[in-house]
């Protein structure tokens, strides 16, 4: 590919790199304000979201400092745990909205009579219970962000940019690495 049209990427690359880490480092320090707001400590199981927030935490200190290959493939790795958290965390809040429905005062009476459908819809929409169904997805979300912000990394390049002659491909740099 002509040098001329990876330069416009190349220039901007950086740019949207610390605008990922910056929207990914805002969200979890909102989710953390959220999270000691709703003193979200009571129980044993939500302490996974305090430790999800770590990881997230510590998945954007190794992409935004001076990062090696290892630290953005760990950094990966974190973040995915994080996503997988997420989405269990999402799935405890519903199935805690469920359990709660024929608690509700609009349901009691009528809860074993709605279709499963209906009971289902009621706890994700948040209409029955009290936990925020949705709200362990912002943990995804930033975890996302330092997923992209990941991708293309030049710490990942396995020939550095600037010992590369322009217009080589990596495949040309070996070869002609082996034969010089």
């Amino acid at each position: 590919m002509p040098a001329s049209l990876t330069s416009p990427v190349d220039r901007f690359s950086p740019l949207l790199r610390r605008g990922l880490l910056g929207l990914a480092a805002l969200t979890t320090a909102g989710i953390g304000v959220e999270l000691a707001v709703e003193r979200h400590w009571t129980q044993p199981a939500q302490l996974i979201a305090w430790g999800a927030l770590a990881l997230l935490l510590a998945s954007i200190g190794l992409v935004s400092r001076g990062p090696t290959a290892g630290h953005v493939r760990i950094a990966r790795v974190l973040a995915v745990v994080v996503i997988l958290t997420s989405v269990i965390g999402v799935w405890q809040h519903i199935a805690s909205n469920y359990d709660a429905g024929p608690l509700d005062f609009r349901y009691t009476n009528v809860w074993d009579g709605l279709p499963e459908l209906s009971r289902w819809w009621l706890a994700l929409s948040k209409s029955v219970g009290a936990a925020p169904p949705l709200a362990p997805a912002a943990l995804a979300q930033a975890a996302l962000a330092v997923l992209l912000a990941t991708v293309g990394h030049p710490a990942l390049d396995p020939v550095p940019a600037r010992r590369s002659a322009p217009g080589f491909s990596f495949r040309a740099r070996r070869r002609v690495r082996l034969l010089g």
